[in-house]
């Protein structure tokens, strides 16, 4: 529940974020709950601003271009200007573990993404809610839960562990599930012989719980009996304490087991690390990608004054013509960017013959239907995109076999070719061209529909008549 009795008048935050929208959104939302904010793209600049004065709270974001949030909370504690203030983490929602992770890694708290003025103002309040010295000191120690019907061997437990660990007893196994419902624990230690439920039992019960099945657990058990061990750690044990406890052992099978459980969560804290490094350097990579893809398509359309925009279109009415041929978003997506680089050809075709005003020689045209070659030629070697090749070599074949290169008909002509050169079509007639202006959306329409079947797959052409049609605020570009 977010706290209304703090008053956040006059606090000062900085947030390191290096997504400028986010850092945006978030000084924004702090500045609604008037707290002052600092906005910062990397940890330097957040020492630096550290280094000239005071916040109230800090909020980092989980993945920063140089380095991740880990890194850089370590980068900024090292500095010790600010060990008291408490810092969040901006997280995409990695589950229960990784905000566990978080917490062992030094952050008071975890804000997901995406952003909102609740979930600001109830991070704050959770983080600046004050708790007393002996909770806190508590808090910091393993929390260890014994669970063994005899009040003895509890209180014996306790005796042991209760100067290193923050140790809980419960006399039964339905009295444990009911206390980790509410509360979280680092191990457990399980007397095997116990009514009502057993340690196998509770073995098994605990295993299918998501939440508590991670919890390592070690059997307490005075059998000397080997076929009790075995199926012990056949239903997810970690070690055996015997009956009666020797201290000293005791200790040390539960500080291995525990560091061991350390180890691991910080080897998954690595695992997610890089998972978390590799998908943003994909997702970088993937941008570029497009950036390159949009830049090939603005240099195409730049040899051509009067086709401004004109790869953009075409890739747009492709990807219309897709969806409402129930392509798959990724078959949609993959077309729109085959449409951008249709063209591309063109950059090997001389731009006097591009631009001339008017008609075509034989000779002039015959270079023209080179660009399809061409294309394909310079795009053979991308892989990211598949069929990339197929829009740019085979957008002039015709249904009916008489198209070029290479007089593909019908569907030996790939789909995605088929829907690019009924997209071409369209938009080559509603542009104006170096040698005539723009032609009226009804002469357009009858174009396609005298083509369907011949020149363009009857299918896509009826989708793009049904395009024509539902434009209801057709305008004659002029550029």
């Amino acid at each position: 529940m977010i706290s209304d009795s703090i008053n956040f008048q006059g606090m000062k935050a900085l947030s390191l974020n290096d997504n400028g929208h986010d850092n945006y959104l978030m000084g924004e939302l702090l500045r609604e709950l008037q707290i002052v904010c600092d906005e910062v793209s990397d940890s330097e600049e957040a020492v630096q601003k550290l280094q000239c004065n005071k916040y109230d709270i800090i909020f980092i974001d989980f993945m920063l271009a140089k380095e991740d949030g880990v890194t850089a909370l370590g980068r900024i504690h090292n500095t010790h200007l600010c060990d008291d203030t408490p810092v969040i983490i901006l997280t995409e929602g990695n589950g229960g573990v990784a905000r566990h992770n978080y917490l062992n890694a030094g952050f008071s708290g975890c804000l997901e993404l995406p952003l909102t003025g609740a979930k600001l103002k109830n991070a704050i309040s959770h983080c600046l809610k004050p708790n007393p010295a002996p909770e806190a000191e508590k808090a910091a120690l393993n929390h260890i839960l014994v669970i063994d019907d005899d009040d003895m061997n509890l209180f014996v437990a306790k005796k042991i562990l209760s100067q290193k660990f923050q140790v809980t007893g419960k006399n039964s196994g339905r009295a444990a599930f009911e206390y980790l419902e509410a509360e979280s624990v680092d191990l457990i230690l399980l007397d095997i012989r116990m009514p009502e439920m057993d340690g196998f039992t509770f073995l098994e019960l605990i295993r299918e719980k998501p939440q508590l099945k991670d919890i390592p657990i070690i059997c307490l058990t005075a059998d000397n009996e080997h076929t009790t061990e075995i199926k012990c750690f056949q239903l997810g044990a970690v070690d055996f304490i015997t009956k009666p406890f020797v201290a000293e052992i005791m200790l040390q099978r539960i500080n291995r087991t525990l560091e061991l459980s350390r180890l691991q969560k910080e080897l998954q804290t690595e695992v997610e690390k890089k998972t978390i490094t590799l998908n943003k350097r994909s997702r970088q990579l993937n941008r570029l990608t497009i950036q390159v893809m949009e830049t090939l398509a603005g240099t195409i359309d730049a040899k051509d004054k009067y086709t401004n925009g004109h790869s953009v279109r075409v890739a747009e009415y492709s990807r219309m013509i897709a969806e409402r041929s129930d392509l798959t978003p990724n078959e949609q997506e993959d077309i729109y960017y085959i449409g951008l680089l249709h063209d591309i050809g063109k950059i090997g075709i001389p731009d006097e013959i591009i631009n001339k005003p008017t008609a075509l020689t034989d000779a002039e045209y015959a270079v023209i239907k080179k660009h399809p070659e061409i294309g394909a030629e310079i795009l053979e070697k991308m892989s990211e995109v598949p069929g990339i090749t197929y829009g740019a070599r085979w957008h002039h074949e015709r249904y009916d076999g008489t198209g070029y290169p290479d007089g593909l008909a019908g569907n030996q002509i790939p789909r995605v070719a088929r829907i690019i050169g009924v997209a071409d079509a369209y938009d080559t007639m509603s542009s104006k061209r170096s040698y005539r202006d723009v032609l009226p959306q009804a002469h357009i329409r009858e174009e396609i529909e005298r083509g369907r079947g011949t020149q363009f797959d009857p299918e896509y052409a009826e989708i793009m008549l049904q395009i024509i049609d539902e434009d209801k605020e057709y305008q004659l570009r002029e550029w």
